[in-house]
């Protein structure tokens, strides 16, 4: 695992449900055993299924204007030195709000992939109102209805934990990127503190009740993140072989480039 990597302001949206398990906090320079993937034919995600009202609330709770302008510039960010026409997937992008930033830049084109039918009628109207080219698909992380070397880039926030075939998910990103792609995921991390989490709640200015709610839901979500050791045995079970990864409060971001043959 290579350090290092510069990452710009993250997001504190930690999807809950939709789409792995974790294990426990690993020793230093010692293996990790990894959650072993499911069968071809089991569900794309683990939890319960982001679909109808609980699909509609979370989109609600993801919309506030501080949330939409962190995207904004997130998007900004990831995209510095893509060619203008770039192709662009984002995987699990729920609501669509942040593929819709990626879409409004105007350079790119962009796609998202979701194994929710709510998510992909709410993206598709909300892009809709936006007045962007968003093309959405419904489909499993694990196995992407999209042919070899698709994408320049590929991203995916705080949906990694949920995929219930996690190992074939980083394999797919690889198969669908050209070369020199890059797969950006983004996510809660395992190994995240208690203290984190609380300094994390404080700084999103809750009433009391709400805090208390949130910080009892990134609890529990924690035990499905992974940590950075995990990702980096992900890495290097896959084809990308490698990656770089930024700690940071209570998530992570892992940076995997698709290199050419040697």
């Amino acid at each position: 695992m290579r350090s290092g990597y510069s990452a710009a302001g993250r997001s504190p949206d930690w999807k809950g449900s939709a789409m792995t398990g974790a294990t426990g906090v690993p020793a230093p320079n010692r293996s990790v055993d990894l959650p072993q993937d499911r069968s071809p034919v089991s569900k794309g995600y683990r939890g319960m299924a982001m679909e109808g009202s609980v699909a509609r609330w979370y989109a609600r709770t993801r919309n506030s204007e501080p949330q939409i302008a962190l995207w904004r510039n997130q998007a900004l960010e990831r995209t510095k030195g893509l060619p203008d026409h770039a192709d662009i997937l984002e995987v699990a992008p729920g609501p669509g709000y942040f593929a819709i930033e990626l879409a409004k830049l105007g350079h790119f084109s962009v796609t998202g992939l979701d194994i929710s039918h709510t998510f992909i009628e709410i993206a598709s109207e909300s892009a809709r109102r936006a007045g962007v080219n968003l093309t959405l698909r419904q489909g499993d992380a694990s196995r992407m209805p999209f042919p070899n070397e698709s994408f320049d880039l590929v991203v995916c926030q705080a949906a990694f934990k949920n995929f219930s075939r996690p190992q074939a998910a980083v394999n797919e990103m690889h198969r669908v990127l050209r070369t020199p792609g890059v797969a950006w995921i983004e996510d809660m991390r395992h190994d995240a503190s208690d203290a984190a989490i609380k300094s994390e709640v404080a700084a999103m200015r809750l009433t009391s009740f709400r805090a208390s709610m949130t910080s009892r839901a990134l609890k529990s979500l924690r035990r499905r993140a992974y940590t950075a050791e995990q990702f980096e045995q992900f890495a290097r079970a896959s084809p990308f072989r490698d990656c770089e990864i930024q700690v940071s409060g209570i998530g992570l971001e892992v940076l995997m480039t698709k290199q050419g043959r040697s």
